[in-house]
């Protein structure tokens, strides 16, 4: 039997979001081998290599033509999020007669449960499989590293709509220069209007949490146009993922606005705070239907944080500990990769 993962690294644009990757590894820790990469987007549906087993997590779909996958793919769907860009021709007659020939459908929110129920599919609630990356990747050490994933600040447009606030953005900056630089280079940002942007999440930030905490903190981007640049093959994207797992296990704290940060920090029982923003659209809070109460939350409303946490100064020493509820949902998850798996394995 050869097995598969998904990979999403064309299709779409070149931007690619390395949290696909990081689904990608949480799938690949139960396979004997990791034999082909099969595109999301643009080949599940005309595969014609070698029968291949497959565990079917992640976000669907943006080319909803090319679904249902080819009947030599053996799926085992866990973690399936249906969006609603890719309806309704997503779940047409022929991808729901496709989906009930292999239920049971794991649906990682409840959103897409209901969705597949409404159809006559018998679907339920499995969660997300980062959610288990500690089977694999747990650390029994922790550092003193602080990393901080694209959370939410201020949009492009500040200066028309908020010109008060805008010229006190700029006072920050001038009167906190050497800090606003030392982040803008960690990020890889340079410019004048870079500079202005982290003087707002510096300013807004630092109400809510350590200063110094966010000044040597480390920052990271897991959806950009140089991770094809920087990692152009398959295995390279894996690696990369891979590496960020490995920093997140070991991280003292982890502060992110991304799902497939917050989600892994969870299952690798890293302390972490999910930065949502206040009254997002559909197409991304329809993601977090059952998820959304895993983490420690904070909300961005737009200009500055919210919410329960906003009340005390957060600093490594009272940061937030991991909420114990994840834990049924990857056990769960494990046990039905894992009998797949040996399934597979059964009918060599």
């Amino acid at each position: 039997m050869k097995y598969g993962v998904l990979a999403v690294s064309k299709g779409v644009d070149n931007k690619i979001n390395i949290g696909d990757y990081i689904q990608a590894l949480a799938s690949a820790q139960y396979l004997p081998q990791i034999d082909k990469y099969i595109e999301r987007e643009t080949e599940l549906k005309t595969y014609s290599g070698e029968e291949v087993s497959m565990i079917m997590n992640g976000w669907y779909m943006n080319c909803p033509q090319n679904w249902p996958p080819s009947s030599l793919i053996n799926p085992l769907f866990v973690s399936l999020h249906i969006n609603k860009c890719g309806l309704p021709d997503f779940l047409n007659s022929t991808s729901i007669a496709y989906l009930k020939n292999h239920e049971p459908i794991g649906c990682r929110d409840q959103n897409t449960v209901k969705l597949l129920q409404e159809k006559n599919i018998n679907a339920y609630f499995s969660g997300c499989m980062t959610l288990t990356l500690g089977f694999k990747y747990k650390s029994n050490t922790r550092n003193n590293k602080v990393y901080v994933v694209e959370p939410y600040t201020c949009q492009a447009g500040l200066w028309n709509k908020h010109k008060w606030i805008s010229l006190k953005t700029f006072i920050y900056m001038l009167t906190h220069i050497k800090d606003i630089k030392t982040i803008s280079s960690k990020k890889k940002e340079n410019g004048l209007k870079h500079y202005f942007y982290n003087a707002y999440f510096l300013k807004a930030y630092s109400k809510v949490f350590d200063y110094k905490m966010l000044i040597e903190a480390e920052y990271i981007n897991q959806y950009n146009y140089d991770i094809q640049k920087q990692y152009p093959t398959q295995n390279d994207k894996m690696r990369y993922a891979e590496e960020l797992i490995k920093k997140y296990a070991q991280a003292s704290c982890v502060i992110t606005s991304r799902i497939h940060c917050a989600l892994p920090c969870t299952g690798l029982e890293t302390p972490v705070i999910f930065v949502d923003l206040k009254n997002d659209n559909e197409y991304s809070t329809d993601r977090f239907g059952g998820l959304i109460d895993l983490f420690n939350t904070i909300s961005w409303d737009g200009l500055k944080l919210t919410g329960n946490l906003t009340k005390r100064k957060i600093n490594q020493t009272n940061f937030p500990k991991v909420k114990p509820n994840w834990k049924p949902i990857a056990q769960k998850l494990i046990k039905g990769c894992t009998d797949f798996i040996e399934s597979t394995k059964k009918k060599q």
